[in-house]
């Protein structure tokens, strides 16, 4: 409800538009795909299998039909995600470097090919989910990936915060801000600006390296009992960031919560 209620007020035109609206989108419309479709086939089948412990033996094709959706899914919208959020750092930070130049359609264009790029690695992971095999190349593949995403994130953000630390700095010395022949930025929005950027790195932090950890472990210990059950757990946390994630745009993009408000008070 939450992503459908963001997805609708971005693109409702009650205000303009840019590439990070576009980018915001396309990880709403991830979020939303997950809520519908990964956790549901993953809840199924979990529960299908303690209700009916059997259910492997007389309904093999049902439960490979489910666990493939699933783990699929899984992995392809959760590589999205990462992707999407990545980008979104580099867009603030050329955003707060004055270096954008991007539009709503090119922001188009970077999410549709944010979307293509994991296709292999989800149809790779539903191909062996099939076969019953477990790959070790599938957990070390996103591992490397997850890492690669993160620091790149954090890279970013850490460049962001520096940017605004520099202007607040000049600011407060009566020196005039000049990069790239624009106009200075709004030092209303500093405290905000870095209050917002914290709480999603908190958020993506928290959500993110309990499933990067247990794979790791299954990557290193192999497949086991333990490592399942703290996999499973983890999984409770990267979930949890799709349900989060639209109360943090309400809360702190006046744009987006007051788009949302107009759905309701038009």
């Amino acid at each position: 409800m939450g992503n459908a209620l963001i997805l609708t007020g971005i693109w409702k035109k009650t205000f303009q538009r840019t590439s990070f609206h576009v980018l915001l989108s396309g990880l709403a419309i991830t979020d939303l795909c997950t809520g519908l479709i990964t956790q549901p086939f993953l809840a199924g089948n979990g529960l299908l299998n303690f209700t009916d412990p059997r259910a492997i033996i007389h309904r093999p094709e049902h439960i490979k039909m489910i666990s493939t959706i699933s783990k699929g899914s899984l992995v392809y919208f959760g590589a999205v995600t990462l992707l999407i959020i990545t980008r979104m750092s580099i867009e603030r930070w050329l955003h707060m470097s004055r270096r954008s130049s991007v539009t709503s359609h090119r922001g188009c264009l970077t999410a549709t090919v944010l979307l293509l790029i994991p296709i292999p690695l989800g149809v790779f992971t539903a191909f062996n989910t099939i076969n019953g095999t477990y790959a070790r190349e599938v957990d070390t593949a996103s591992v490397a990936f997850i890492l690669v995403c993160y620091v790149t994130t954090f890279s970013f953000y850490f460049k962001v915060l520096r940017i605004i630390r520099q202007h607040h700095q000049q600011v407060e010395g009566n020196q005039p801000f000049q990069n790239f022949g624009q106009p200075a930025i709004n030092l209303a929005k500093y405290k905000r600006s870095v209050v917002t950027i914290v709480y999603i790195l908190a958020v993506f932090s928290i959500c993110l390296l309990p499933i990067t950890a247990s794979l790791a472990a299954n990557t290193l210990l192999g497949c086991r009992l333990a490592t399942e059950v703290a996999t499973s757990f983890s999984l409770v946390l990267l979930f949890l960031s799709s349900s989060l994630n639209p109360g943090i745009y309400l809360w702190r993009m006046n744009d987006v919560r007051r788009g949302v408000k107009r759905l309701f008070f038009w």
